[in-house]
């Protein structure tokens, strides 16, 4: 009976050794280790280049008439060498570029700079005259007098899009992130300030009353309320809004963009040509649906023809 009570309580030390000496490493670690000097931000700098000595001054030659042993060359006997002189101080070490650990700030994008202070009356201006000794013609000769296309086709409709939204897709143009050969050409000839103007007056204009979700059938609405969860397809409605209707400063409105922009966007997402899409959320989605889903949802945001004003 004693040996097997003793047997039990070795099983039972073995078993309750191993954590108990682990908790106690582990607490001798942290308290050996406590405060914040883990954690502390510091200023990370480049290490300072290591200190040159000047090089010993050379004895001189023994055996020459006249020398003095122990005397160095250009020195008179009994008379104390020179003084080297004193090497310089080094440098301080420059900080490395970057943030710093206590640098929470966010980081603002330049084209929010645009907007600052932009003036959408200077915007219309430019939008109904354009920019002719620049080569750049008048917004609404492609984007119509209110920003809807009037013909419908590739020119997207720019009334109801956001400033933010509008700011951004010129900052792209003008820096090559989003290439579309006409495009790139006007927002180049467009300095930061007229960008922003533009996109002042546009942001001002609502978007015309439009009753999409009229077509492109059931497959179009599943994947605008519920999305396909099978092929990780969020719901359209969860970035654009119901209907397309538009959700968030940066998130474009669907609805009443023509059937032709809304397919001739998908597919450059599909293929890569659009690349401005943020953290290539688009470029993934659009290659999880097919022509006929991407046709659906093109006559499901469209809705009835705009109206020419």
């Amino acid at each position: 009976m004693i040996e097997h009570r003793k047997g039990i309580s070795i099983a039972v030390l073995l078993i309750v050794a191993p954590p108990l000496v682990t908790l106690i490493a582990t607490a001798h670690q942290m308290i050996g280790t406590g405060g914040d000097g883990l954690i502390r931000a510091r200023a990370v700098t480049a290490s300072a280049p290591p200190a040159t000595q000047a090089p010993a001054t050379a004895p001189a030659a023994s055996g020459a008439p006249g020398a003095t042993p122990g005397a160095t060359s250009g020195t008179a006997p009994g008379t104390a060498p020179a003084p080297t002189a004193a090497a310089a101080p080094p440098k301080p070490p420059a900080p490395v570029p970057g943030r710093s650990a206590l640098d929470f700030s966010a980081s603002r994008p330049a084209w929010e700079t645009f907007l600052r202070d932009a003036d959408p009356a200077a915007g219309k201006q430019l939008a109904a005259n354009g920019k002719p000794a620049a080569g750049v013609q008048a917004c609404v000769a492609c984007h119509g007098q209110a920003g809807i296309t009037p013909s419908g086709g590739i020119f997207p409709n720019l009334a109801g899009l956001s400033s933010e939204y509008l700011a951004k897709q010129l900052a792209d143009f003008r820096s090559g992130a989003r290439v579309q050969p006409l495009m790139n050409t006007v927002a180049r000839a467009l300095s930061e300030q007229e960008i922003g103007q533009v996109a002042a007056y546009y942001g001002t204009l609502a978007g015309p009353p439009m009753h999409v979700g009229e077509f492109g059938g059931d497959a179009a609405r599943k994947l605008d309320v519920q999305g396909d969860g099978a092929r990780a397809l969020p719901a359209c409605a969860n970035c654009h809004g119901l209907r397309g209707m538009g959700e968030g400063p940066l998130i474009p409105r669907l609805a009443g963009q023509s059937r032709e922009y809304f397919t001739d966007q998908m597919n450059a997402f599909r293929s890569g040509s659009r690349q401005n899409d943020d953290v290539g959320v688009m470029r993934a989605f659009s290659q999880r649906l097919t022509d006929a889903e991407i046709q659906a949802l093109a006559a499901y945001y469209a809705g009835p023809a705009p109206q020419q004003r």
